[in-house]
């Protein structure tokens, strides 16, 4: 076992230090242009790699419902996005309280051929991302950093799951699932995150209210995990693509990402 988790690391590795040093390398310029045209290029990578699954053409309908928020957030602002985010993280709860009650399947249209799920996930995911660099005045910290923190600790907990359930994970929490994600990663992840936040916290790096608000959000990590390889396997697929070596499709290596954003940004604009 542990050579074969040498292994997967080793293969990991690289396309992981080199997403990790382009993302760290925009956010350092502080160039909102600069990071705005890689949240574009992500969701059409991750668009792209939706349709390459779907079954379902796209229809006149689906490109209305693409276009319309766009149109939308230009012309009324933080407003829109606001309400267009606690849509999304309404969403995520609802998903949550299923995913604990085991009843995920009664939630219709969790399917990658649901095309309307997909663009609403994609722009709830580019909203959150540009509201916490526009929106977040009051954490007193800058908005580049917190971004950075919130995509850090998301991988933080995802690789603390991921070698904490390699090595000593035995109870599978929603086998139905993922029969390979256990409890003891689960606990490993969130433990290797409260660590890390407080460790900045006590250098003051950040305030206890970004402490808190990320206590809150970083479990969702494990929720759009889990809502991932639902889609996944309603489609009988082991990963979504191919485009990542050693993790994935884009959607693999981005499903918490995604829902730790959608939750983190609308209580970030809706307390401050």
């Amino acid at each position: 076992m542990v050579k074969e988790l040498y292994k997967n690391i080793l293969k990991r590795l690289p396309s992981a230090l080199l997403m990790a040093a382009s993302v760290i390398g925009v956010l350092y310029t502080q160039n909102f242009l600069i990071i705005g045209a890689l949240v574009i290029l992500v969701a059409v990578l991750l668009l792209h790699e939706w349709l390459q699954l779907s079954k379902t053409k796209i229809n006149l309908g689906q490109i209305i419902f693409l276009i319309a928020p766009i149109v939308f957030s230009m012309y009324l602002g933080k407003i829109f996005v606001k309400y267009f985010l606690l849509v999304a993280m309404i969403f995520w709860i609802i998903y949550t309280i299923s995913l604990i009650s085991r009843r995920t399947h009664l939630i219709p249209g969790v399917s990658f051929n649901n095309n309307y799920l997909g663009i609403f996930l994609i722009q709830s995911f580019s909203f959150g991302v540009i509201s916490i660099l526009l929106f977040l005045n009051y954490l007193e910290i800058s908005n580049f950093f917190i971004l950075f923190l919130i995509l850090f600790c998301t991988v933080l907990i995802d690789v603390g799951a991921y070698l904490v359930g390699s090595t000593i994970g035995k109870t599978p929490l929603f086998q139905e699932l993922s029969p390979n994600k256990t409890l003891e990663g689960l606990i490993g992840g969130l433990i290797a995150v409260l660590v890390f936040i407080l460790m900045i916290y006590w250098t003051e790096l950040i305030t206890i209210n970004l402490l808190l608000l990320i206590a809150l959000s970083m479990p969702f990590a494990f929720v759009g995990d889990y809502f991932e390889s639902q889609l996944k396997r309603n489609q009988k697929l082991k990963d979504s693509g191919s485009l990542i070596p050693g993790h994935g499709g884009v959607w693999d290596r981005l499903d918490s990402h995604i829902s730790v954003i959608m939750v983190f940004a609308p209580i970030c604009i809706w307390v401050s």
